[in-house]
């Protein structure tokens, strides 16, 4: 299952958590969480 990590909306902020559409959210968290609901994958 794909992560926020995988997602190319994904900022990393540090090794652990990253900017997403300004919410900061774990690199780890499943996409089906995901708070902009717009999960696309890294070209």
């Amino acid at each position: 299952m794909p992560v926020c990590r995988d997602c190319k909306f994904y900022k990393p902020i540090d090794d652990t958590v990253g900017d997403c559409f300004g919410a900061e959210v774990s690199g780890d968290m499943d996409v089906d969480n995901c708070p902009a609901d717009a999960y696309q994958p890294k070209d």
